[in-house]
């Protein structure tokens, strides 16, 4: 059987087991994502959840997908420690299946608390790897990709750890996105040098020495318009600036079809200007860009938007594609392994995972 982690050595497909239960609208839209996933893409796919839910949802026995019962889902809104109450949910279910070399990736839609819970529990971190991070990826105004990192695991941090965030985002950008050299940003209230609290002002200080491509502090609006291909904060910081930006894209679009339908003269300039309508709609849409990893994770963990739909699901599995073939966990293992050691008051060892999650880190929704 195939590793955990990334690293490949047959030709079969890629297996992802999927968490059917996490997500606003699942199982309906999950299913339907895969659905289509294994009529696009060279990949199977293990459902996991409630079998009778999920097969009714099946059209019929389906090549290369198969169901592995979990009878337990975690809601939306329980604490991450849920997964110690509940190991056989499809969330729990999904990592064991990772774990145990059964699949070579795990995907939710559902409580990202929870998947780093049971991720950390079930697999462990990277050898080095003080603190795991969630990351986003959102178009920018260059019309590329670019990566926040954290945006909620570690919603207190070090700068020893977001310089660390930063190695595990180059890696990740340099192997999935193939951008060559990808510059790297701190996430601050100004471009000076000075700015910020003194977490910003001593991680600036190792950027500058540890990344050759480092574009020193941008600002929120230089975050949207592209300034960095890879952008580090606090997971407060974090989570605040991707909520913001999900919530003023909505508002934007919400404001225009509003004033659109209020007016039929601007009804006949909208059917006008469809095309270009789409195509911006487009750029903003978090379903293309379907999941992130887990970054520090001991294997190929991705979560995805909970109010995805099925592009949202298809585009996710490609996504969860990506970071196997491209070996994401492996060039993350390499890349902290030439760094300097962050010493980090956590537990480490696996019997203290649990008070990781419960006692010291806090853990949001995304």
């Amino acid at each position: 059987m195939a590793s955990r982690t990334d690293s490949r050595t047959t030709s079969r497909p890629i297996t992802v087991a999927l968490d059917a239960m996490g997500g606003d609208n699942a199982p309906a839209v999950v299913v339907s994502g895969a659905l289509a996933a294994v009529r696009e893409l060279d990949v199977d796919i293990v459902l996991v959840g409630r079998a009778r839910e999920i097969r009714s949802l099946l059209p019929a026995a389906q090549r290369n997908l198969r169901i592995q019962e979990a009878s337990e889902a975690i809601s939306m809104d329980a604490p991450p420690t849920a997964v110690r109450r509940m190991p056989d949910s499809s969330i729990m279910v999904g990592l064991r299946l990772l774990a145990d070399g059964e699949a070579d990736a795990f995907l939710s839609f559902g409580n990202t608390g929870a998947v780093m819970a049971g991720s950390l529990f079930t697999l462990g971190r990277i050898p080095g790897v003080a603190r795991p991070a969630l990351g986003a990826l959102f178009r920018n105004g260059r019309g590329s990709t670019s990566l926040l990192l954290d945006v909620g695991a570690n919603v207190e941090a070090r700068p020893q750890h977001l310089a660390q965030f930063a190695t595990m985002g180059r890696a990740y950008v340099e192997r999935v996105l193939r951008h060559r050299n990808p510059s790297v940003g701190l996430l601050n209230v100004g471009e000076e040098e000075a700015k910020g609290t003194s977490l910003h002002q001593e991680t600036y200080g190792l950027l500058e020495r540890q990344e050759p491509n480092f574009v020193g502090n941008i600002e929120g609006n230089q975050m949207v318009a592209g300034a960095a291909d890879v952008i580090v904060s606090d997971g407060f910081t974090g989570n605040v600036a991707v909520k913001l930006t999900e919530g003023i894209v909505e508002q934007l679009f919400g404001e225009l079809k509003r004033s659109i339908q209020a007016n039929w003269l601007h009804s006949v300039g909208a059917w006008l200007m469809r095309g270009a309508f789409h195509r911006l709609r487009a750029h903003w849409d978090y379903a293309k860009v379907g999941s992130a990893p887990l970054f520090g994770i001991e294997g190929a963990v991705l979560v995805g938007h909970g109010r995805a739909n099925d592009e949202a699901v298809t585009s996710g599995i490609r996504s969860a594609r990506s970071v196997v073939e491209a070996g994401v966990v492996d060039a993350i293992r390499d890349a902290v392994a030439g760094t300097a050691p962050v010493d980090d008051d956590e537990p480490t060892s696996n019997q203290q995972r649990q008070g990781e999650v419960s006692d010291t880190w806090r853990y949001e929704r995304r």
